[in-house]
């Protein structure tokens, strides 16, 4: 693959993969949070869900710093491009804080986490996505506690403009030196958290103390890291210096890093150890795409679902809540547990269609770009529909 790539490339598995990591997120929270289950080995056995969610989170940021990177244009300002990602996020974003704290308010207690009902700074500094800056887990697990990595996201955006024009500034011999640079220093992160913050105090609910759980997982500058790993892998892809990978190795190397879970210092399990097989995934599912080669990830229906994954992601958890709270916090056997949760998914995949197709898409339409026409008019999907690109407003989770 020689030469420069056009920017037009359609990239459908990474819309469908989208969906797939939406939906690792909800099913480990369907599982943990939701805790439908009685059989508290079940708990004990699912362990790796979290290590699972957060290379899913790790991932998004990888994708998002890729897609944008990729569909970027050098005639696009920065304007243009920060009232299309504010059209993207922001509207779904205020529905379901208002949703959350609605039945916060309602409901009178915090049924999900070990956090109290968001007070007024808590809950302002959340619709403002500002609250992944605080070191606090009533700050950054707020009203609708998955907003904290849109809160970096909405860092990571603030700084596209300016990070776009150094990458596309990097000469092609030196891509691979400054991706391993940004790999290295994604992996040396956690062991810096190490040093400059204290251990969990004994007998803690966390096996890790909140301040190194913040620095490590949740603090932007962090996990700007793997946005800007994503926009340099989508440059060397477009300048065909990523080798003829498949996708399986990645994919092999991802599962070597779950089988070794045990083994791995509870400081690499939220993000740092899954991250380079994820970053090496991305851009074997792109090349594929630019090849024309079939991928079940760019399968019609799954990237419809990707399309409405960043709705998912936004409102499974208010849903969750609303399940939980209406149940009283019961368990079941394990049969019960296993189609209530699976029901729980199902509601939750259900309602973010609604959510993307009532208010994500007709704000983008409308509101996207001056004038108030940013897409076309919606029509019937059709079988060249699962080859739709991806466009800028695309790459949130």
């Amino acid at each position: 693959m020689a030469g420069v790539l056009p920017r037009g490339d359609r990239l459908p598995s990474l819309t469908g993969l989208r969906f797939l990591l939406a939906g690792v997120v909800l099913a480990g929270h369907v599982l943990t949070l939701g805790r439908f289950f009685e059989a508290q080995g079940v708990y004990e056995a699912a362990d790796a869900s979290s290590m699972a969610s957060a290379a899913a989170v790790s991932s998004f940021f990888l994708l998002s710093g890729f897609v944008l990177a990729w569909n970027a244009s050098p005639s696009d300002t920065a304007l243009r491009f920060w009232r299309r990602r504010v059209v993207k996020i922001f509207p779904n974003h205020a529905v379901t804080w208002a949703l959350m704290l609605g039945l916060l308010m309602v409901t009178g207690t915090a049924a999900l986490l070990p956090v109290p009902d968001p007070g007024l700074g808590e809950a302002v500094r959340n619709l403002l996505l500002v609250h992944a800056w605080v070191p606090a887990m009533t700050d950054f697990s707020s009203v609708n506690p998955v907003t904290w990595s849109i809160s970096c996201e909405a860092f990571f955006y603030l700084l596209f403009p300016l990070l776009i024009r150094p990458v596309r500034a990097v000469p092609a011999r030196l891509l691979w030196p400054v991706i391993a640079l940004v790999a290295g220093a994604v992996v040396t992160m956690p062991m810096v958290a190490m040093a400059v913050t204290d251990e969990a105090a004994p007998g803690s609910w966390s096996p890790l103390s909140t301040e190194r759980w913040w620095l490590i997982y949740f603090f932007p500058p962090v996990r700007l890291l793997e946005f800007i790993l994503g926009l340099v892998l989508a440059r060397a892809v477009q300048l065909g210096r990523w080798p003829a990978l498949r996708p399986a190795w990645p994919l092999l190397a991802l599962a070597a890093v779950f089988a070794v879970r045990p083994e791995l210092p509870e400081e690499y399990v939220w993000g740092a150890a899954t991250c380079l097989p994820v970053a090496a995934l991305i851009p074997a599912l792109a090349t594929r795409d630019i090849r024309g080669r079939e991928s079940r990830l760019g399968r019609r229906g799954l990237v419809l679902l990707g399309e409405a994954s960043f709705a998912l992601y936004m409102v499974h958890f208010p849903v969750l809540y609303a399940i939980r709270v209406l149940l009283d916090r019961r368990t079941f056997d394990t049969v019960t547990a296993t189609v209530l949760s699976v029901a729980v998914s199902a509601l939750c995949v259900a309602v973010s269609l609604l959510l993307w197709r009532g208010v994500e898409v007709p704000m983008m339409r409308r509101f996207a770009r001056p004038g108030g026409r940013s897409t076309p008019p919606a029509r019937p999907a059709t079988p060249d529909d699962r080859t739709a690109p991806l466009r800028q407003e695309d790459p949130a989770p």
